[in-house]
């Protein structure tokens, strides 16, 4: 773990697999609709976790590389995202653990707090909101936004443009690689909280730390910062 002199850091965060437990959902929209397009389910969940961290547009290409050309990906994804809301309307979301705590602290003791996901920022809104957390943050920037899906550094260096922040001096929370990899190319501090995808080599030398949990960020963030 690296040591940090900074004074008043920023926190900026991916939502999907770190704020929200979305992502074992997504992936079991996945395996739901896999016989109706004809998806191998034996490479099946390998394609997905490739998409974690992206926008729509980018695991449409990523499904048309590996599928095909003609793979209907955005008739897929339409698919996907009705079947998540359905199941998500009925049964809820749930908030990953810590969260609540660690946000709640961090406002408390003066930090900024940005959010850059790849979801639209309407759906932003509406999960956050649903979750009451939307408040929480000091701005929300959605993949919708931007041109380049991570892992481009373009949502990130747009999160810390908005908070008003050299990206050297802001941290980003995130559960996948394409996002780790994206907050790296900003030149942020990343901070990689495992969901679905474990730590590999790459993310051990990308990050600037990893921890098991949110509980476990914020005691490093009390240790290193006074309130």
């Amino acid at each position: 773990m690296n040591s940090t002199n900074l004074q008043h850091p920023a926190l900026v965060f991916d939502m999907d697999g770190v704020i929200l437990d979305t992502e074992s959902l997504v992936r079991r929209c996945w395996h739901l609709l896999a016989p109706e397009y004809g998806l191998d389910a034996g490479d099946l969940d390998q394609v997905f976790l490739s998409t974690v961290g992206t926008t729509r547009m980018y695991t449409g290409e990523i499904l048309r590389t590996h599928y095909g050309a003609d793979f209907p990906s955005e008739q897929f994804n339409s698919h996907v995202s009705r079947t998540f809301h359905a199941i998500a309307d009925t049964d809820g979301i749930p908030v990953k653990p810590g969260v609540r705590a660690l946000l709640d602290w961090a406002k408390n003791a003066g930090f900024r707090i940005g959010l850059a996901s790849s979801t639209r920022e309407v759906t932003i809104r509406r999960e956050l909101e649903h979750a009451q957390l939307y408040h929480c943050f000091d701005h929300v920037i959605g993949g919708d936004r931007i041109a380049r899906s991570k892992p481009y550094p373009d949502i990130y260096e747009a999160a810390c443009r908005a908070l008003a922040v050299l990206p050297a001096d802001a941290f980003a929370i995130e559960d996948s690689y394409n996002g780790i990899r994206a907050a790296a190319a900003a030149g942020m501090r990343p901070v990689m909280v495992p969901d679905l995808l474990p730590p590999t080599d790459e993310m051990r030398t990308l990050c600037h730390s990893i921890f098991p949990d949110l509980a476990a960020f914020r005691s490093f963030l009390a240790q290193q910062f006074s309130a």
